[in-house]
């Protein structure tokens, strides 16, 4: 005969009541939660993967690139090697890693409010200030890292293709600030992405305007302010124009280089405190992404 088996609940203040309450998680566990989370949601997708492939590929074919224009007479200034690692920012507005980027730092809040699946990814990671930080640490530090990582490969690629030619190598160690310039825009770029589609509750449209905005928009809007008494400089303050100045440092060239770097970044801001712009630029659209994510909830649907 079996006996039926019961089950009596601890009795109130017993030894295995404290096991029922809720702990309360530290803020800094949670993030540090959240950021695994992000970070394991983006490296299960199939097409992170596929960008970073193409990203490689096409950092080796940095040093081949350079046959096209070698002087084997002279070495190549650190300026015009950080220009080229940053795969020539004058010539396409934005850097072309970008147009790459563009979709891992698209993707995570997209993903959230389009597909309505936000409430399920703020129980995840101790609600949507701590998602959205987590989001802007992980796609911050991803766009950083694919930049370092495209700027160290196309950076060997070019030193064994000027050594197997016969030319002067550049002193890298200057090199190392352009490319640091590059790998903070980098970052911004991923950050700016991501508070575009929490502001516009949009993946396809923050992608246009950050395509045509520093191309087009921006060059645009600074021509009109030019025709405006007492605005005629505003022009360099704006936030691709302090964005190009801050990768390109005209005042680094000579000759023709020179006056075709100013005439294509737009801007007499110098580096440094371009550099500072640009990060105010993104600080604030950062918070403005923040502010939004967190009082709008996604749709059900």
């Amino acid at each position: 005969m079996t006996a039926h088996l019961s089950h009596t609940p601890p009795a109130a203040g017993g030894p295995l009541s404290s096991s029922f309450e809720p702990r309360k998680v530290p803020a800094g566990e949670a993030l540090r939660n959240a950021c695994r989370y992000e970070w394991r949601h983006l490296t299960a997708l199939r097409s992170t993967w596929v960008l970073l492939s193409v990203v490689a590929a096409l950092s080796l074919l940095t040093g081949p690139g350079l046959l096209f224009d070698l002087d084997r007479t002279r070495a190549m200034s650190a300026a015009s090697i950080g220009d080229v690692l940053a795969w020539a920012p004058m010539t396409t507005q934005i850097p072309m890693l970008c147009f790459l980027v563009l979709i891992l730092g698209t993707g995570p809040v997209s993903t959230d409010l389009v597909r309505g699946a936000a409430r399920t990814t703020w129980l995840a990671v101790n609600g949507p200030r701590t998602a959205y930080a987590a989001k802007s640490v992980v796609g911050f530090l991803v766009g950083a890292g694919v930049a370092a990582t495209s700027a160290v490969v196309g950076g060997v690629s070019a030193a064994v293709v000027l050594a197997v030619a016969g030319a002067p190598q550049p002193s890298w160690s200057a090199v190392l600030v352009p490319v640091l310039r590059f790998v903070l825009w980098m970052g911004c770029w991923a950050l700016l992405c991501m508070a575009l589609v929490a502001l516009m509750r949009n993946r396809t449209l923050p992608v246009v305007v950050l395509c045509l905005w520093p191309l087009l928009g921006e060059r645009l809007v600074g021509l009109l302010l030019g025709y405006v008494p007492g605005l005629d400089g505003v022009g360099e303050w704006l936030p691709f124009a302090a964005g190009r100045a801050m990768l390109t440092d005209a005042s680094a060239f000579t000759g023709d280089e020179r006056s075709l770097a100013e005439a294509m970044v737009g801007s007499d801001l110098s580096a440094p405190v371009a550099l500072v712009v640009f990060l105010l630029y993104t600080a604030a659209l950062t918070a403005a992404g923040y502010w939004a994510y967190v009082r709008r909830e996604a749709p059900t649907g």
